[in-house]
């Protein structure tokens, strides 16, 4: 489906989140309404953004006139929303992550294609000028062959009661780690706990297998006496490091060299430090503008519903693993 104009979007979901995407549609000139059980929400978008039609009720926003919709809903809700946005013709923008289940996941993408319709997941990770500058550091070849990811996403933050600290923090990272690999882990191996006591996963780590012999490493925790937010990538030739903090991100490149002793033992030598440039904007503008952009073209976001599905495949591996003391093979998790 191609279009010549600016797409009718409409938001689901006005909690915090929901908030953010509403502002940022909105200023890209694309809000055209919002659905929220809150009456009061309600209220207040209206009062904010006048121009924008409100919905109690998910029925009545699927016989407005929209081209998309973006879900910003519990993700338990994700797979039902989606199917129902896709079947009304919406094209679909789905918070992360994409489901809860990877049968889910498979159907979704499915009934997309079917459909014709663009699905995309709000991985705005993706999205950020200081990660796409690292990419694009990598795909030139600054650090070499590409052998190890490290992502570490840490803090004394917020606890959630409906998921573990693997499926609230670690979609980020695995998102990232996908992106630069381009590929799918071959096997996993995982160790969630919950430090309060009770189901829920408080710290969470899982080591990853790639082909090629590559392979990653996630720590995710919000019981931490430090905010981390950090992604190393381990090349041949050089180290990157990719930070984010209330300040701002930033992306460092050690360069190294590789070589031997007098005796034939290996050595090691930093060559020089830099700093990665790029020009600061906003993520999930940018995330937005590449949803726009897939509606309009007719084309998949970096974000697509199957990267989307990559990611909730690595997830639930190790979910898996962290139950069994052996590592856990995708294959049964692999797109049918």
């Amino acid at each position: 489906m191609m279009m010549s104009y600016a797409p009718r979007i409409g938001v689901i979901g006005a909690g915090y989140w929901g908030l953010q995407l509403i502002r940022n549609c909105s200023e890209l000139g694309v809000l055209a309404a919002v659905c929220d059980s809150g009456a009061g929400r309600l209220e207040a978008i209206t009062a904010q953004y006048p121009q924008c039609a409100v919905y109690q009720h998910l029925e009545a926003l699927w016989r407005a006139s929209l081209d998309a919709v973006v879900i910003a809903t519990p993700a338990e809700t994700h797979a039902e929303l989606t199917h129902a946005a896709i079947s009304h013709g919406k094209h679909v923008l789905v918070e992360k992550p994409l489901a809860l289940r990877v049968e889910d996941g498979i159907a979704m993408v499915e009934h997309a294609r079917e459909a014709g319709v663009q699905l995309c997941v709000g991985h705005q990770l993706l999205y950020h000028p200081a990660f796409v500058a690292l990419r694009e550091a990598i795909r030139a070849g600054e650090l070499g062959e590409i052998r190890h990811i490290r992502s570490q996403r840490c803090s004394l933050g917020k606890l959630r009661s409906r998921e573990s600290v693997w499926w609230s923090f670690a979609p980020h990272d695995l998102a990232v780690i996908l992106s630069l690999y381009e590929d799918e882990p071959l096997s996993v191996a995982a160790s969630h706990s919950s430090v309060r006591g009770g189901g829920a996963a408080d710290v969470a780590y899982a080591d990853f297998v790639f082909p090629h012999g590559r392979s990653a490493h996630v720590t995710a925790s919000w019981l931490d006496d430090r905010k981390l937010q950090v992604t190393q990538v381990f090349g041949s030739r050089g180290i990157a490091r990719f930070a984010d903090s209330r300040e701002g991100a930033t992306v460092t490149i050690s360069d190294v060299a590789i070589g031997t002793d007098d005796y034939g033992e290996p050595t090691i030598e930093r060559l020089s430090e830099r700093l990665v440039p790029y020009q600061p904007s906003e993520p999930l503008k940018n995330e937005l503008r590449a949803f726009i952009h897939a509606i309009v073209h007719a084309t998949p976001a970096v974000s697509s519903g199957r990267h989307g599905l990559s990611v909730l495949r690595a997830l639930s591996m190790a979910d898996c693993a962290a139950t069994t003391t052996d590592p856990i093979e995708r294959t049964e998790y692999q797109l049918q």
